[in-house]
C-alpha cells in the first residue's frame, strides 16, 4: 500500500490525472515513469515544459522500452553549451538513480523546435502528439493534442512543398551517394592492386597503366583485368559527367567484382609471403 500512496502523492504534486494509455502500463514501469519526470521537474524547474509518453508503449501495446519526450524551454532560456552539458549530466544521473539506463529512452526537443515543427507539420511530431500521453505539461500539449483530433492543425500548402522538396533533394543525394560508392569501388580495387606491386617490390603505376602490368607480370585472370578496367573507364566518364547517376543493380554488379578482384590481390599478395618464409 505505501508504494501505491506514495505514486499518487506524485501525481498530485505535479497535477497529473492517469491517462488510459499510461494507465496500462505495469505499476513498477508507471512510477517510473512519474518518478523520472517528477526528479527531472524537480532539478530543473521551469526549464522542462513538458514530458510526454509516446511509441507503442504510448498506443496501449506491451514493451521494455518506454519513450519520453522532453520539451525543454528555449524561449525563455537560452541554450548554452554549460547548459545542455549541465541538462545532460542531470539526465544521466535521474536514469543511473532510478536504473532505468536500458528502460527509458528520453529524447529532448526545445521549445521553439517543437512548435516550429507543428508548424511546418512534421510527421515526427504530429505522431508523437497524436499518440501521446502527456505526464507534465505546462499547458499547451493537451489543447494541441485537441485540435489535432478535431482536425483543426492541418498543414500547409507550403508544408506540402517542403516536404516533396525535401523528399526530391534525398532522392538526389542518393544518386550522388551511388556516384561515390562507385568511386568507393574503383580505389579499392587501385589500392588492393598498388598494394601488390608494393608487395613485390615494384613501384606503384598510375591508374592507368596498372591493368597492363597487373597482366604481363602476374598473368591475373581475366575477369580482374576486365573488372579493373571497367572501372577505370567508368570513373572517367563519371568525372567528365558523361554519366551522372547509377542504377542500384549496377553498383551492386560492380560491388561483386570488386569483392573478388580485391581477395585475388590479397592472394597473390599472401602468395608472396610463403615464398619469403
Amino acid at each position: 500500500m505505501a508504494g501505491i500512496d506514495k505514486l499518487k502523492e506524485v501525481r498530485q504534486r505535479l497535477r497529473l490525472r492517469e491517462t488510459e494509455g499510461v494507465a496500462r502500463l505495469n505499476e513498477k514501469a508507471l512510477k517510473l515513469v512519474y518518478s523520472f519526470t517528477s526528479e527531472l521537474v524537480k532539478q530543473f524547474g521551469g526549464f522542462v515544459q513538458g514530458v510526454v509518453l509516446f511509441g507503442s508503449v504510448s498506443r496501449g501495446k506491451e514493451g521494455y522500452d518506454i519513450d519520453l519526450l522532453v520539451i525543454v524551454d528555449d524561449a525563455q532560456f537560452r541554450i548554452t553549451p554549460e547548459i545542455i552539458g549541465s541538462y545532460r549530466l542531470g539526465v544521466g544521473k535521474v536514469l543511473t538513480d532510478l536504473n532505468a539506463t536500458n528502460i527509458l529512452h528520453i529524447t529532448t526537443i526545445g521549445l521553439v523546435d517543437f512548435w516550429d515543427g507543428i508548424r511546418h507539420a512534421d510527421p515526427v511530431l504530429y505522431t508523437v502528439i497524436r499518440d501521446c500521453q502527456p505526464i507534465t505539461d505546462t499547458g499547451f500539449i493537451k489543447p494541441m493534442k485537441k485540435l489535432l483530433e478535431m482536425g483543426r492543425i492541418r498543414p500547409s500548402k507550403e508544408a506540402i512543398e517542403v516536404h516533396m522538396n525535401r523528399a526530391k533533394a534525398l532522392m538526389k543525394g542518393a544518386d550522388t551517394h551511388m556516384l561515390i560508392a562507385a568511386d568507393d569501388l574503383y580505389w579499392a580495387c587501385i589500392d588492393s592492386a598498388h598494394a601488390v606491386l608494393m608487395a613485390y617490390d615494384m613501384t606503384p603505376e598510375a591508374p592507368g597503366e596498372v591493368t597492363a602490368v597487373l597482366k604481363k607480370k602476374f598473368k591475373v585472370p581475366a575477369r580482374d583485368a576486365n573488372t579493373l578496367e571497367l572501372l577505370y573507364k567508368l570513373m572517367k566518364k563519371i568525372t567528365s559527367k558523361k554519366i551522372t547517376k547509377v542504377s542500384p543493380k549496377e553498383l551492386e554488379k560492380w560491388m561483386l567484382k570488386t569483392d573478388k578482384f580485391v581477395k585475388d590481390m590479397e592472394s597473390l599478395i599472401k602468395k608472396k609471403a610463403k615464398k619469403k618464409k
